[in-house]
């Protein structure tokens, strides 16, 4: 049977088939095993699989057992018949007949004595493609009945490694303790930025906020032509127009200033009015009308729908659960969030209102600034002087001309102070001011009696006398407007007129922001503060439960213990290798293996004799000889004293570093020493368990349950590593996928009612959680995904996961296999197979992680000579690839000769079935 698929089209299952239902009928052989295992079918996936362990003598006499698991239907049935060495004949009842039933027949001393040597190839064949692989090619062979010969390898992990990589990935999970966080900008979604700023959406642009025949927008024009009236009457001031003319000095600057504060002041009095009345979480039908009253009119937003906010949540908390953030960093930014997203009241702006448009400003505007002209002492007697000095060369007159000059200049100082911008008509505003006068004069003075000395000494003709003069006193006029020009417009400027311009600008986008987040968005802010609030809570509570679960105050399923020996399979001989087998009950010894199993028939006499029972350790295998000890039973390697020894052909003998020997407690065994390169493991041959403990109610095995006898049977190789690089990671992933599982249907409680939905207990749900990717890591290191994996076929390969390189199972699985399989059952019974080798069914098996690897790039492909005729994963073309799991391998299906099966169609107290 061959199920490959390319890695671009192999199918991806978020909700994995269901395996065969585990029976032992050794231990419970009753009717309410049955009953129990019928009520484990998951009947929407199709004809149910059974998977029976029974005794090999006492198939016939559970013949209504086997009727029982098909009353309901049509079953699969594949029946571990454990079998004893005195056995030579299988008699089945019509039950376990082709093409729905299946029997392998264990001759093993080892699985047949010991009750949980079969846990290993349980697990196995319980897993769905390898149970129809096997059932397909028991169809292949004579009565559907075989022998099986198998060797598996199990990749794994270190119990230290599985600890450290748990705590590790609970820790990255679940985070510290964080006071606050911000959230990422873009991480926001659209739909919560706009709650968490003071931004304007588009759909407002254009709205004019204020009604035109209501009180509001009739200050706001107040203020505009306040503002106005202030430019004008600057524009009047200043310049020859307002130093001389009369119409200018009824301008009245410093009025149309105090009339523009008031203006402000009582448009800022109406938006605080507004803002007060208006206060409170959500904005009632009262409140609207009573914003109408005032002039403000409010817009139909569709943004400010409360139904975007909880979804807008959840994408927010997915993102940041996505980022690999732990629960409780994302909960303390969740946390902020509803503090930034909470409406605080329209009355809460009244101090932001005071801050654009500040009292004391508008006092400033009410009080005028000084007025300053001509500058300092000395500049303004430059001034004054430069003219007169000019005015006085004409000889003779200029000793009237040049004085005249200096009075003229200071004249217009006086005319200036006279004048000046911050003095209403009336005084009743009047600002201080300066314009010296007496520095302009005496500089006049001084300049004029120079001139006049210097113009009789120089004695200039009288037509330059009177260009002279005339130049001066232009000099004076031009010097004395230029200077009241400038001194009008630094007046302005000191008064900062023109930021009223800026303050109306401010309170109309306050009370726009004001009309959006405090009144429009209300309720979407009050619902997303309380939603981001009961949210962060649910993390917590999560968080809390993961670190209850990482303390061990859950309850968590057991991992395998410690090893107590470790064993390194013999060296593999080649082909053409033989080698002697121990002693047989009748005391013979003989050579044989897999291609020479014999050309007995049935009518030797053979099946009629009765063999010697077996005494001493040779019943459970002896010992294993000491590996530096000459071999004197003609045995050589580990699985001499089992019975298999040398003539079955072992694992290749592996390129690397040499072994170490070790010796536990009980008895000798190998310890692989790893490699300096390359990931690390270790070939552990043994394990214990309690038997109890792992069974099921209905007497059956755990699925995935590890579990094993006192020493690993010769055909199961296990490699176990100390994780990969993405071990942790993956674990973490699978952990915040089970989180946003679990969050699924709050969001719904949390739109409905988020005060209740924050308390709602999720301890169970994320226990399940917990348990689920827990047991994954015991049961295949974490290689498949959990159920709620949101992107199965980017799961890392097994060796990255593990840390175990996956060369052994390319090799094991390569197209060209020279490896030998372990036959279950002992050389005693060759005379049972068939002669025929062509007749041999091989069924290999490999979890999905392992391609996985052998995709990603040619370091994971087989080495040597044979990855060229493999397929182009490396593998075989017969290879079954499981879902999960961590076992790899091949299953050989080896027939019996026709006469070592018989079928009894009933079984009748004195009547004798005959084979079929």
């Amino acid at each position: 049977m061959s199920t490959r698929h390319t890695t671009a089209t192999a199918p991806v299952h978020h909700r994995p088939p269901a395996d065969a239902v585990c029976l032992d009928l050794r231990r419970a052989p009753g009717a309410d095993a049955v009953r129990d295992a019928l009520d484990a079918v998951r009947h929407d996936d199709g004809e149910p699989r059974f998977l029976v362990v029974d005794d090999a003598a006492r198939l016939v006499a559970h013949q209504l057992l086997y009727e029982r698991l098909q009353a309901h239907g049509p079953a699969r049935i594949v029946c571990l018949a454990v079998g004893s060495p005195r056995e030579r004949v299988l008699s089945r009842p019509l039950t376990l007949r082709p093409p729905a039933a299946g029997v392998l027949w264990l001759l093993d001393p080892h699985t047949g004595d010991d009750p949980d040597g079969l846990r290993p190839l349980v697990d196995l064949l319980a897993q769905r493609d390898v149970f129809d692989a096997v059932l397909t090619s028991l169809g292949d062979v004579v009565h559907n009945v075989a022998v099986p010969s198998v060797r598996v390898v199990e990749h794994d992990l270190t119990e230290e490694a599985r600890t450290r990589a748990w705590q590790e990935a609970l820790a990255a999970l679940t985070g510290q303790e964080a006071p606050g966080g911000a959230v990422p900008g873009d991480a926001v979604p659209p739909d919560l930025a706009l709650l968490l700023d003071d931004s304007l959406p588009e759909a407002v642009a254009g709205h004019r906020w204020l009604e035109p025949s209501r009180p509001a927008a009739a200050r706001r024009r107040a203020c505009d032509d306040a503002l106005e009236d202030a430019h004008a009457g600057h524009r009047l001031a200043r310049g020859p127009a307002g130093l001389f003319a009369a119409r200018a000095r009824r301008a009245d600057p410093p009025a149309r200033l105090a009339a523009l504060g008031r203006a402000l002041e009582a448009y800022r009095d109406t938006v605080a009015g507004a803002f007060a009345e208006a206060d409170g979480v959500r904005l009632t039908a009262d409140q609207r009308a009573r914003l109408l009253e005032r002039g403000i009119v409010l817009p139909d937003l569709p943004a400010a729908s409360r139904a975007r906010v909880v979804p807008a949540l959840r994408e927010l908390t997915e993102r940041l659960l996505d980022r690999r953030l732990p629960l409780r960093s994302t909960a303390a930014r969740l946390a902020a969030l509803a503090d930034r997203s909470a409406p605080a009241g329209s009355a809460a702006r009244l101090a932001r209102l005071d801050e654009v448009c500040d009292p004391a400003y508008l006092r400033h505007l009410a009080a005028p600034p000084p007025f300053r002209a001509g500058g300092t002492p000395v500049a303004a007697a430059l001034l004054a002087l430069v003219p007169a000095l000019v005015a006085g060369l004409w000889a003779g007159p200029g000793w009237f001309l040049g004085p005249a000059a200096g009075l003229a200049a200071a004249a217009l100082g006086l005319l200036m102070l006279r004048h000046r911008p911050n003095r209403s008509p009336d005084g009743h505003l009047d600002g201080p001011a300066t314009t010296q006068v007496a520095a302009r004069f005496l500089g006049g003075l001084a300049g004029g009696a120079a001139g006049a000395v210097a113009g009789a000494a120089l004695a200039l003709p009288p037509w330059a006398g009177a260009a002279a003069a005339a130049l001066a006193l232009t000099g004076v006029l031009a010097l004395a407007l230029r200077d009241w020009t400038v001194s009008v417009d630094a007046w302005w400027r000191a008064t900062d007129a023109d930021y009223a311009a800026r303050v109306l600008t401010g309170v109309d986008r306050l009370l726009a922001e004001t009309a959006v987040h405090d009144w429009l968005l209300a309720d979407a802010r009050h619902h997303c503060s309380d939603g981001a609030r009961a949210a962060g809570l649910l993390l917590r509570g999560l968080a809390a439960t993961a670190d209850a679960h990482g303390r061990g105050d859950a309850t968590a399923p057991p991992v395998p213990p410690a090893p107590t020996a470790r064993t390194v399979p013999a060296p593999r001989p080649g082909p053409a290798a033989r080698s002697t087998v121990p002693a047989e009950p009748d005391g013979t010894t003989d050579t044989w293996d897999w291609d020479t199993w014999g050309d007995s028939s049935a009518d030797d006499g053979w099946y009629g004799a009765e063999p010697a029972a077996p005494t001493g350790p040779a019943q459970h295998g002896a010992p294993a000889p000491d590996p530096a000890a000459p071999d004197t039973a003609g045995t050589t390697g580990a699985y001499g004293a089992y019975g298999a020894g040398d003539a079955f052909p072992a694992a290749a003998p592996r390129q690397g570093p040499a072994y170490e020997t070790v010796a536990p407690p009980h008895g000798p065994a190998y310890e692989t020493v790893p490699p300096v390169q390359g990931p690390a493991y270790e070939t552990v041959g043994s394990f214990h368990a309690d038997a109890d403990a792992d069974a099921d109610e209905d007497g059956g095995w755990s699925t995935w349950q590890p579990a094993g006898p006192a020493e690993d049977p010769p055909w199961l190789e296990r490699e176990r590593g100390d994780g990969g690089p993405d071990l942790v990671t993956t674990l973490v992933d699978d952990l915040t996928a089970g989180t946003r599982r679990i969050l699924t249907p709050c969001w719904a409680r949390i739109e409905r009612d988020p005060a209740r939905a924050g308390r709602a207990p999720l301890d169970g749900p994320m226990r399940d959680v917990l348990d689920e990717v827990h047991d994954r890591l015991v049961r295949d290191a974490a290689t498949s995904p959990p159920p709620f994996a949101p992107r199965p076929g980017d799961r890392p390969d097994a060796a990255r996961l593990t840390g175990v390189a996956p060369d052994r199972v390319a090799e094991l699985l390569a197209a060209s296999d020279a490896e030998a399989t372990v036959p279950l059952c002992g050389p005693q019974h060759r005379r049972l197979l068939s002669a025929d080798p062509l007749e041999v069914r091989r069924v290999r098996f490999v979890p999905e992680a392992f391609r996985r690897g052998a995709a990603d790039g040619d370091e994971h492909r087989p080495a040597g000579p044979r990855a060229g005729h493999a397929g182009e994963d490396g593998f075989a073309e017969d290879v079954v690839w499981t879902p999960a799991g961590r076992h790899a391998g091949v299953l050989g299906l080896v027939p019996l000769r026709a006469d070592a099966v018989r079928t009894v169609r009933e079984e009748t107290p004195g009547e004798e079935a005959g084979p079929s």
